[in-house]
């Protein structure tokens, strides 16, 4: 930070004096936390400047939003965004910032010296209070993707909303649907890469933005509670992301499964995010299905037949409006669809049919189905004071993931397609590749466990074929 700060004051050298950092660099430097991202305010010519300590520098020059008088410049991993001021003087361009943390500044060549810190609205106070305040009544009607970036920065520095904020954002939730799609769903990923990232989707429904984003949840509040569950279906989601995160943060498996499991929690998805946050979303919707299923049985008790179906359509309209990535989406909708399939081979009974076909459906997204199921099923069953039970369902869960990983290693098979077509004489494509999935179906089950029987087994395979 310092070489950095300095080089760009050697840089522009007289011009130092018209130039201010602001906002989150102030906030991180505060705080004494890593800063990779600086906003420069510019009493002057700011694509000048900007391309000037580009040039120097050796950096990228970005015409990032000419229009509103702003030019990124990139250094290595450092992003830098130089803005032409607002209004007559620093205090006045501070003004129409978000919050008060982010309504600092410092000279560029006062950076170093805390106590030059420009700090008209009670930025210091505010941290040191740990309170996220809004600079303005205005603020969130000049841009209401600050109601979730409010919400972002508490989730993201543990600190709370001040009331008559929170009462601000209460007021203007419904002005969220001015918003892009994409710029409010990267808001919603950056909050679920908090590791207790279901204290602020209840923050985020508190304040009425969850509705206002989500409409289809609204019927999640009035229904769900059935035999299997006392909490609404809204409630019971909150509680399985809650109880999913707990898992994710203790790992309570053998190291060898331990290992395969993070290996599949942190992939990176096509827009950055981490698939482990990815599942916090499907956690939240898995039961978004259950308006549309609802059933009386013999004994009057509410069921929802296929209610993993119908939420899949949902989510489904839900990824599209919001123009989530196509990884993403479908990684949502695949665990709404399949999030019922563990607890139903655990009622119906354990069998070798059952889980492979649920390892060939999924393949490593096995992993976090598995993970997401014993979260829904034992966040219900602790509702219900069920622990011995929720205790079970960890165990069918934990065994359920050896099989798992039993299943991995049938992907090296034990004969090759060459080995078939030049031993056998095989010509059928359609044939070879259904053989090729029984020897695996059937090195699963254990009844094939070397190459001698791979063979002995297409031996028997062919002739069936001859008869």
């Amino acid at each position: 930070m310092a070489i950095l700060i300095n080089r760009i004051k050697r840089i522009l050298d007289d011009y130092s004096e018209n130039v201010y950092v602001v906002g989150g660099a102030i906030r991180d430097r505060v705080l004494n936390r890593e800063i990779n991202d600086y906003d420069f305010v510019v009493i002057g010519d700011a694509a000048s400047i900007s391309k000037l300590v580009s040039e120097k520098l050796g950096g990228t020059y970005v015409p990032y939003a000419e229009e509103r008088g702003t030019y990124k410049v990139v250094y290595e991993k450092t992003m830098m965004d130089f803005t032409q001021i607002t209004g007559e003087d620093i205090e006045e361009d501070l003004r129409h910032r978000d919050f008060t943390i982010n309504a600092m500044a410092l000279r560029l060549n006062d950076f170093f010296d805390s106590n030059l810190i420009i700090d008209p609205f009670g930025g210091l106070y505010d941290i040191q209070n740990k309170k996220i305040r809004c600079v303005s009544k205005n603020s969130f009607d000049d841009d209401p993707l600050r109601m979730l970036r409010a919400v972002r920065f508490a989730s993201k520095y543990k600190f709370a909303i001040e009331e008559d904020t929170k009462n601000l954002i209460k007021g203007k939730a419904n002005l969220i649907s001015r918003i892009s799609s994409e710029r409010i769903i990267n808001e919603i990923y950056a909050i679920l890469k908090s590791s207790e990232s279901f204290k602020y989707i209840k923050m985020m429904d508190e304040l009425g933005l969850i509705d206002s984003i989500f409409p289809e949840i609204k019927s999640m509040k009035e229904l769900g509670r059935c035999y299997y569950q006392v909490l609404d279906s809204w409630y019971h989601s909150i509680k399985t992301v809650e109880e999913y995160e707990n898992i994710v943060k203790e790992l309570r498996f053998p190291s060898y499964m331990t290992k395969v499991i993070l290996s599949y929690l942190n992939k990176d998805l096509s827009s950055g995010n981490k698939l482990k946050d990815v599942l916090k979303l499907a956690a939240m919707f898995h039961e978004i299905g259950k308006k549309d299923a609802i059933y009386i049985d013999a004994d009057n008790h509410i069921q929802f037949f296929n209610h993993d179906v119908k939420g899949e359509k949902i989510v489904s309209g839900i990824t599209k409006r919001l123009k989530m990535a196509k990884k993403e989406s479908s990684l949502i909708k695949k665990m709404v669809l399949y999030h019922a399939n563990p607890s139903s081979i655990y009622v119906n009974g354990i069998s070798n049919k059952a889980m492979f076909k649920f390892f060939s459906d999924l393949e490593d997204d096995s992993i976090g189905c598995l993970l997401l199921s014993q979260a829904d099923v034992v966040a219900a069953m602790k509702g219900q004071g069920r622990l011995n039970e929720a205790s079970c369902y960890r165990s069918f869960i934990l065994n359920m993931l050896r099989r798992y990983m039993d299943y991995e290693k049938t992907k090296t098979p034990l004969l090759t397609p060459l080995d078939i077509i030049v031993n056998f004489d095989l010509k059928d494509y359609k044939l070879l590749n259904q053989i090729l999935y029984e020897l695996r179906k059937n090195q699963f089950y254990g009844n094939i466990e070397n190459k001698d029987d791979a063979v002995k087994f297409v031996e028997e395979r062919m002739k069936m074929e001859k008869i």
